[in-house]
């Protein structure tokens, strides 16, 4: 369940059209723009489904861990909108649409079965929503940018893949890590929810960034 099988299923350059690119000023660095908002949206995505994957988890130092988590997610934020400001772009502070919704549905899911299964099911839906994160942070920080926003990405790259490395740690601990049934079918359900809302992200970006370019020219 690579990325690079995403890949063979979505091309490049659609999965990597996925975010609002409104600008204020001339039309300059539009495109970087767009991308930033892409991943900006992407960490309020995670802001909400990491607050109730924090509420249902029963392990205290889960809990805290994802705190902290959610903390770095809110740094991007905060960075992100800066990086966004300084190219005369509108930061688009908000999750996505649908597929902020469906993350949240996804991490409930796994929230409402930790009710039975204890945290396995919280973090299980946890790795399901932070892998599509670690992907979409990788591709957009090994793409090539200013220093600036090249500085900004790879260590919200490092922080995402250090997220996930954790979540799988605390699997292991648990009895259904990687190589095991359960772990397989969360790899695969990672795989196949990531996917799913790349496509639907880089529709909707594909549409609103044809929009902002033709408002430009009016």
């Amino acid at each position: 369940m690579t990325e690079a099988n995403i890949h063979r299923i979505f091309p490049q350059s659609l999965v990597s059209q996925t975010a609002i690119s409104f600008s204020t000023g001339d039309g300059r660095d539009v495109a970087l723009i767009a991308e930033l908002n892409d991943l900006l949206q992407l960490d309020h995505d995670a802001v909400g489904a990491y607050t109730l994957a924090i509420a249902a988890l029963r392990d205290p130092g889960s809990r805290d861990r994802l705190i902290q988590f959610r903390e770095d997610h809110e740094r991007h934020i905060a960075d992100l909108t800066a990086l966004i400001q300084a190219r005369d772009g509108v930061p688009i502070n908000l999750p996505h649409f649908p597929t902020g919704l469906m993350k949240m549905m996804v991490q409930a899911g796994g929230s409402a079965g930790g009710l039975a299964g204890g945290d396995r099911s919280v973090l299980m839906a946890f790795v399901a929503n932070e892998t599509q994160a670690r992907d979409k942070y990788r591709r957009h920080a090994d793409a090539g940018h200013p220093s600036d926003v090249a500085a900004v990405l790879e260590r919200g790259a490092s922080d995402e893949e250090a997220h996930l490395e954790w979540a799988w740690d605390a699997l292991d601990r648990l009895g259904i890590g990687r190589g095991t049934i359960p772990g397989n079918v969360t790899d695969a359900i990672a795989f196949v929810h990531g996917a799913n809302a790349d496509l639907i992200e880089a529709g909707g970006r594909l549409w609103l960034d044809f929009l902002a370019r033709t408002l430009r020219t009016l």
